[in-house]
């Protein structure tokens, strides 16, 4: 082995790249060798397993058609099908084809003899056996051919069948043996393998070893020589230096460079210490420069918050910061003399206080005559070791205003150093400095107190004000203008231009084009008197702002600066001009149209003869038309007294049930209207006066008939809400406009639509009917859909705020069930004995003295029960009542009461199947206990 491992001695290159070259061919051999043995092996076992696998396939096809020439021949006795004849012998033809093929492989002589006996057999069954089969078949002699078959022809394809199946496992045990023995081989290839590899791992270490001997140790020489060197002691390098190879060179180099560095050791050691000199003078010079640098640049921070800032706190607070890192103080203090505001550094909070609060006056006096000031002190020092004393130098000096008053103090103190008068200077001159910008601070507050002023001012008036520079930029407005316009830069920062405040305008404003042409024409320069225009502001579901706007120039001297723009809302004064105008129209057509029906039908009885009865008619109309000016000239006195608070008012407890029955007695000659009085209440004693009241539901339910032109019917619902009685009047005719619903309330005001128009009216009425209410402490409002119909509600507090206890528990009863009753009765006084009593058990009452209309109203509400008084006045009876609601299937369930002082008619009440009839008087609690008995049996 040593032989295989060459020494070289001149080049270590060529000593590396040898024993490289020596391992790489080494490795080669091995691994060329390892491979050409396993690959001839390898193909040996293949060749070995294709011939079994081969010779063992050809057997089973063998078998497979020895098996097949008997099928066939058994089909062929059994059938005479002569195509099974004729496969058969195909077959034959195929085995022995395969017959010819295992004979030319290599045989055993077990495989050698079947092949001998196969062939014989195959000769003998196709020349002799075959040919008689076929013709006993053909003669139809079975007992010819079972001899034939049990001639021994049989044994020889039984021993053939079975001896492919013994060779099918030989061959499988063949093929398993022939897998061992290539598992074999190949455990045997990997240990051969890994052998060859450990050893070339160990060729390959013997030879590190020795490029390590040659190269690893005479560089770990030089480097201990080095570092030996480096720390200035010695080693001898001289067997390296005897070394012919690069190592010896190298060797040789090092020890010439230590001798070299050695003599020139103390020139650089000279050369340092100077160096290290001027480093340090260098080192000085750049502290002092970076110092100087630091002082500047705080200086110049002082500077940009003396020249630029507005807050006195930040401006002391950076000067003080300023000097006492310039000027190292131990312990300062500076305050503002007005708001009491301090820094301070090195002094607790409680110090801080006593030092502002309780400064001496003549310190204060000396620092305005004299502005800054030292005061040395001696002071003992505290330690434990030694009592020495020091001295402690307190600087006072301040900052004054223009009027050499005291703005703020400084007060600082150094203990054991003084202050120079340089220092002092210098402090004196940034004090100095600091009270200029305190005078701008002052002078900016100042200025800032007047625009704010200025700024109220304008905010509180009701002008919407508006300065606009020369250049069309908005400088200036309040906040009516933002009320006004809605206007949306609601704080101005910056100036707004032109084109944006021109385009909000454009797009609020009905008249754009005119108002935008207005304003760009009052800014220009050439612009110096006064406009006006008047604008419309249509807003969403409102009534439109009107505006007038007028535009002035202002000017410094004779030069012209911009424009002055004051916007003023109109909308009231539009209001009233309009409403001048509309009472100018509606007065002249409400006077104008009686008058001339009077002046008319005057003319008349005065120019001609006229039969008496029509001389009754014209002062009929007369009388009439005279009642309906009374009543216009009333309104007005009345709106005119309510206004002017001199309307008197005469409380006392009334009925709201009673009053609203009475009322409509005057409303019942109107074919037209159905009125239905709904009352749900079950308390309704208010403190009112009647007569207004009245006034009020004439107006109220007048409107509903007068505002329903086609007819229809009028609820009147009354119920309890809370600690107060509400009342409803619901019509179905042409209905309000929303946008109209909230200037209704107001005097004149006429929803403007021709149908309208064509009704007429004061536009009194509503504000009649507000101003009582308000009166009454009650509420008035309400609610319409324009086509469908108007329902106005009022609500008036009761008399007697303690409502019936158990009026939550009849609500919730009439939830259940229907308890509304109706009664027909002409006599307004039992009509409302009876109401009352009815509805403190919890029932909902409908009243009418009108036949035909209690019959409309019952055929179309669920009643538990009507009552009827049989005498309601001339050509009007009961029982005609009770028979139409009998003969109609809505009602003919529904339990009828008599309420009359005739007799009882026994005959009637069979034949209408009346429930009750009641003999005036009775008492009113029979009535309710009955149809509470109904409401239990429903």
């Amino acid at each position: 082995m040593p032989r295989l491992i060459p020494t070289f001695k001149k080049n270590i290159r060529n000593q590396f790249v040898r024993m490289l070259w020596s391992i790489i061919i080494l490795f080669t051999i091995i691994v060329g060798a390892f491979f050409i043995y396993t690959n001839v092996t390898n193909e040996r076992l293949i060749s070995e397993r294709e011939a079994i696998s081969e010779k063992e396939q050809l057997v089973r096809k063998m078998n497979e058609s020895f098996n097949d020439i008997f099928f066939r021949a058994r089909g062929y006795y059994a059938f005479k099908d002569k195509n099974e004849l004729n496969i058969l012998y195909d077959q034959m033809s195929v085995f022995e084809m395969e017959l010819q093929k295992f004979g030319e492989m290599p045989l055993s002589s077990e495989e050698n003899l079947l092949y001998e006996e196969l062939n014989q057999f195959i000769v003998t069954y196709r020349n002799e056996i075959l040919p008689k089969a076929v013709s006993y078949v053909e003669a139809d002699n079975y007992e010819a051919l079972r001899e034939l078959s049990n001639s021994g022809a049989n044994e020889s394809v039984n021993s053939f069948i079975a001896y492919t199946k013994s060779y099918t496992t030989e061959t499988d045990m063949v093929v398993n043996d022939h897998f061992n023995r290539t598992l074999d081989q190949i455990k045997f290839l990997t240990v051969l393998c890994i052998f060859l590899f450990i050893i070339v791992f160990i060729i390959i270490g013997i030879i590190l070893k020795r490029v390590i001997q040659n190269l690893i140790s005479p560089i770990e020489k030089l480097t201990t020589a080095t570092d030996a060197f480096a720390s200035g002691d010695y080693v001898d390098i001289t067997p390296l230096k005897n070394k012919e190879d690069e190592l010896g060179v190298l060797a040789t180099s090092f020890y010439n460079m230590t001798r070299s560095i050695q003599e020139k050791e103390e020139v650089l050691t000279t050369q340092n210490e100077e160096l290290m000199a001027q480093q340090d003078e260098l080192q000085g010079n750049q502290e002092q420069l970076q110092q100087s640098l630091s002082h500047l640049q705080q200086y110049n921070e002082l500077n940009h918050v003396l020249t630029f800032t507005l807050d006195k706190e930040k401006l002391i607070e950076d000067l003080h910061n300023y000097l006492r890192s310039i000027y190292e103080f131990d312990s300062s203090l500076m305050y503002l003399i007005d708001s009491g505001e301090f820094v301070s550094k090195g002094l607790a909070k409680e110090t801080t206080e006593r030092l502002i609060k309780h400064l001496e006056i003549d310190k204060i006096a000396r620092l305005e005559e004299e502005k800054t000031f030292v005061i040395c002190r001696e002071v003992k020092s505290a330690s434990n070791i030694a009592n020495t004393t020091y001295n402690d130098y307190d600087l006072y000096t301040c900052i004054l205003n223009s009027e050499k008053k005291l703005v703020a103090i400084l007060m600082a103190t150094r203990e054991g150093r003084s202050f120079s008068s340089k220092e002092l200077t210098d402090i004196n001159g940034h004090m100095n400095q600091a009270s200029i910008a305190f005078e701008r601070i002052f002078m900016y507050e100042e200025v800032e107190r007047s625009r704010k002023l200025n700024q109220t001012i304008i905010d509180t008036t009701n002008e919407g004000i508006q300065f606009v520079s020369k250049y069309g930029e908005v400088l200036l407005l309040n906040k009516a203008l933002f009320n006004i316009i809605r206007y949306p830069f609601e704080e101005i920062d910056d100036k707004v231009p032109q084109q944006l405040w021109l385009k909000h305008f454009q797009k609020i404003a009905e008249e754009s084009d005119e108002l935008v042409y207005f304003l760009k024409i009052a800014i220009i320069e050439e612009f110096t008197n006064t406009r006006t225009m008047r604008y419309s502001i249509q807003q969403d579901g409102r009534s439109p702002v009107f505006v007038e706007v007028y535009a002035t120039s202002v000017f410094e001297g004779d030069e012209k600066v911009g424009t002055m723009f004051v916007h003023r809302d109109i909308t009231s004064e539009y209001e009233v001009d309009m409403m001048k105008s509309e009472l100018v129209s509606t007065v002249s057509h409400e006077l104008r149209t009686p008058l001339s029906s009077v002046l008319g039908f005057t003319e008349l009885l005065l120019a001609k003869e006229i039969k008496p009865e029509r001389q009754k008619k014209y002062i009929e109309t007369i009388h009439k038309e005279a009642k309906r000016l009374t009543n216009l000239i009333n309104d007005f006195l009345d709106i005119q007294r309510i206004e002017s608070g001199q309307q008197v008012y005469s409380m006392n407890k009334i009925s709201l049930t009673a009053l609203i029955e009475d009322v409509l007695k005057n409303f019942q000659i109107d074919p037209q209207h159905n009125i239905r009085f709904v009352d749900e209440s079950t308390n309704a004693i208010v403190s009112a006066d009647e007569e207004r009241i009245i006034q009020l539901l004439f107006n109220l339910i007048g409107n509903a008939i007068k505002f329903s032109p086609n007819g229809g019917e009028i609820i009147i619902r009354m119920q309890n809400i809370n600690e107060t009685v509400q009342v409803s009047i619901q019509d179905r005719g042409i209905g309000i406009p929303e946008s109209a619903i909230p200037s209704l309330f107001q005097k004149f005001k006429r929803v403007d639509n021709s149908s309208r128009r064509k009704i007429g009216g004061t536009g009194l009425g509503l504000a009649l009917s507000k101003e009582i209410i308000s009166k009454h402490k009650g509420d008035i409002w309400l609610e319409s859909e324009e086509g469908i119909g108007t329902t106005i509600f009022f609500t008036l507090p009761l008399y007697d705020q303690e409502i019936v206890e158990n009026r939550n528990e009849l609500s919730e009863e009439k939830t259940i069930s229907n308890r509304t009753v109706m009664i027909v009765e002409d006599d307004l006084s039992l009509a409302l004995l009876l109401s009352e009593e009815l509805k403190s058990k919890g029932f909902t009452i409908i009243y009418h003295d009108d036949l035909k209309r209690a019959y409309d109203d019952a055929i179309q509400i669920p009643l538990v029960g009507i009552v009827i008084d049989l005498i309601m006045g001339e050509n009007m009876d009961g029982w005609d009542l009770v028979e139409a609601l009998r003969n109609h299937k809505n009602t003919k369930e529904i339990p009828i009461i008599i309420s009359s002082a005739l007799d009882k008619s026994s005959v009637n009440m069979n034949k209408y199947n009346v429930e009750e009839y009641f003999t005036k008087p009775y008492p009113p609690e029979e009535l309710s206990t009955l149809l509470l008995k109904f409401v239990k049996d429903q």
